[in-house]
């Protein structure tokens, strides 16, 4: 396989678009907070990014399967450069709901593409190697831009216009890339046959397996809510030290992520999720009740290899449930039911971050965490059959 074909490839792409990403995505609700915004207004705001996954989830993971997931990814990333510009210049509710629609839908668009693109770019016999370099390349560049996001934030104390000029700046690296993303390699298509989508997804175990996924994506609401505001307001930290606080517990996610991939070649995928799970909860609770910045960002880094434990279960799961040509809308089906769940926190957390403490979502998430695990052991046969 080429280089330009590789999964080596696609990851170092994805990893530069989730600098992007990440620079800004953890502190959006401090800078609406920074121009007024109520905790109301700030869960509106999440909410409304999270619903476009109801009009847009769906018909672009379809679209994957029937043109070139790079076209998809093109459009995706002008529609991110047309959010950023626009949040840089009108501030108004109005605006900031506009936009974020946007946004939201480039979002959804870009998370659906590249996903089919990474799963039709697998090479059979390479499944654990390559999500191993897509997810460690993933989170690396995560991590990285979260830091450089916290770096660049805490270089002035006007926040609004600091960040403003931040998501400028990320705006027209999304144009340049939307360019770029021209060089990505093709994938394989097929005709839109919708009882063979029906047939894959109403399986017990597949709809057991997003049922799984949609109570672990309740605690993203959580996060983008409250944690950029828990970090700032609860642990007293500035923006650069938020941003290290972050980067570099998701740059633990990337290292977990090599490994838990690696071990599935030994280990049995069933504990990979109850490890995922059991992590990821303790975690959110953990770095949430706690006075101490240490401690709590070690929690933290318990909570984020749970969620690396978890999104390597996912993608091995998706790669082995589905046929390779239909991935993109099956794909989909699973993102869809992360997004209500993502949408649904979002509108709870923001008013209770905002009354209760904004460790209160974190608490509440993790518990549900943990409730999710109790749930899956209990019918671990139904999702882990051979059938």
């Amino acid at each position: 396989m080429s280089f330009r074909k590789s999964i080596w490839n696609i990851g170092l792409f994805n990893g530069f678009i989730k600098t992007l990403i990440y620079s800004t995505n953890f502190f959006w609700a401090v800078y609406f907070n920074a121009l007024g915004l109520s905790g109301v207004e700030i869960g509106i705001f999440m909410a409304v990014y999270s619903l476009t996954g109801f009009i847009t989830i769906l018909p672009s993971g379809f679209l994957n399967d029937k043109i070139k997931s790079k076209n998809l990814i093109t459009i995706a990333l002008l529609l991110f450069a047309t959010e950023c510009v626009g949040m840089s210049f009108f501030h108004s509710f109005s605006a900031i709901l506009t936009f974020a629609f946007i946004g939201g839908i480039g979002g959804n668009i870009y998370t659906t593409s590249m996903d089919s693109l990474f799963y039709k770019s697998m090479e059979k016999g390479k499944v654990t190697k390559q999500i191993a370099i897509f997810q460690g390349l993933n989170y690396l560049f995560i991590g990285l831009g979260v830091i450089v996001g916290g770096k660049f934030l805490n270089s002035s104390t006007d926040m609004a216009t600091v960040f403003g000029n931040l998501i400028l700046i990320t705006g027209s690296f999304y144009t340049i890339f939307a360019i770029i993303s021209l060089i990505l390699p093709k994938s394989v298509t097929t005709n839109f046959e919708f009882i063979k989508y029906k047939a894959d997804i109403f399986q017990p175990k597949v709809l057991f397996f997003m049922l799984i996924m949609f109570l672990f994506s309740f605690h993203y609401g959580a996060e983008n809510t409250s944690y950029g505001l828990f970090l700032n307001n609860t642990l007293g930290l500035s923006k650069e030290n938020s941003g290290l606080y972050m980067g570099f517990s998701i740059l633990s996610m990337g290292a977990a992520a090599v490994l838990f991939s690696n071990s599935l070649k030994k280990l049995e995928v069933k504990y990979l999720l109850y490890a995922g799970l059991l992590l990821s909860g303790i975690g959110h609770i953990f770095m949430a009740t706690t006075g101490s910045p240490i401690i709590s960002f070690i929690f933290r880094v318990v909570h984020e290899t749970g969620d690396a434990a978890m999104y390597v279960f996912l993608a091995y799961g998706v790669s082995k449930l589905f046929h390779l040509e239909r991935v993109g809308g099956n794909a989909s089906v699973i993102t869809f039911t992360t997004i209500i769940g993502g949408a649904v926190s979002g509108m709870l957390f923001g008013p209770i971050g905002a009354k209760y403490g904004y460790n209160a979502p974190f608490v509440i998430t993790g518990i549900v965490l943990l409730m999710s695990l109790l749930l899956v052991v209990s019918f671990n046969k139904m999702i882990f059959s051979k059938s």
